[in-house]
C-alpha cells in the first residue's frame, strides 16, 4: 500500500511505515513528535533548531494538521 496523501501538503500517512501515523512527507519525523514539543512550551524557533532538516512551512504545516485532526493527533499522544 501506498502513502495516502492529506489535504496538508507536507504531511503523509503510509499505512506500511510508522503504523500509519501522520509524519513530515520525506522524513520519519511523526506530526505527534512535533506538536508534543509545542505543547510542552518550545518556541518555533527552539523545535526548528532541533529538527534542524525542517523547513518553516513543514513545522507550521505539521501544527495544522494537528489543528485540522487534533482528536488523531490526541490519541497518539495520550
Amino acid at each position: 500500500m501506498s502513502a495516502t496523501q492529506t489535504a496538508h501538503l507536507h504531511i503523509e500517512k503510509d499505512p506500511a511505515r510508522y503504523e500509519g501515523k501522520a509524519v513530515i512527507k520525506d522524513t520519519r519525523i511523526p506530526v505527534a513528535s512535533i506538536v508534543n514539543h509545542y505543547r510542552s512550551g518550545m518556541s518555533i524557533e527552539e523545535i526548528l533548531e532541533g529538527y534542524p532538516s525542517l523547513t518553516p512551512a513543514q513545522l507550521f504545516d505539521a501544527l495544522s494538521y494537528y489543528f485540522d485532526n487534533k482528536a488523531e493527533i490526541d490519541k497518539e499522544l495520550e
